[in-house]
């Protein structure tokens, strides 16, 4: 394909990065959630890891494709003490903004630089993205409204 748009690379590896730290903080959580008995929330978590890493895994083809390999960068880490699971979910949130943000960004340079393979893709991950906010603001806003009977009926 010749010579990657530097611009795209840069957009492309960061989200990669992003991605495999959220598959990291999940995966922490999911284990976390399954110790404390949540089971039906660390399913949800399990779930949400292996879509990050679906999308990372897309991201690292799609930079291979256009004839670079993936730069490694640092990347959020799990927090070892967290056990709270409001916490963990505010944390979640507060990740998935960020992504949402991030792809936009990216959506918009690959539309610029006129690379609409790399903007459909993010645009798919976006999509994907959102769906993860959603939930997790409807999991924080049911457990806030209806406290443990929620959390009981629901993450258990």
């Amino acid at each position: 394909m010749g010579k990657i748009n530097e611009k795209i690379y840069k957009v492309l590896c960061d989200i990669y990065t992003a991605e495999i730290g959220a598959v990291g903080i999940y995966m922490d959580q999911h284990t976390k959630c399954t110790d404390m008995g949540y089971q039906k929330l660390a399913d949800t978590l399990k779930a949400d890891a292996i879509d990050e890493m679906k999308h990372a895994e897309i991201l690292a083809e799609r930079v291979l494709m256009l004839g670079s390999t993936v730069k490694y960068q640092k990347h959020l880490l799990p927090e070892e003490k967290q056990c709270d699971i409001v916490a963990m979910l505010k944390l979640n949130i507060n990740i998935e903004i960020e992504a949402i943000e991030r792809l936009n960004t990216g959506i918009t340079l690959c539309f610029h630089e006129k690379d609409h393979g790399s903007r459909m893709l993010l645009e798919e991950i976006l999509k994907s993205e959102e769906k993860h906010l959603s939930d997790l603001q409807t999991k924080v806003n049911n457990i806030e409204k209806f406290g443990n009977q929620y959390i009981v009926s629901h993450l258990i």
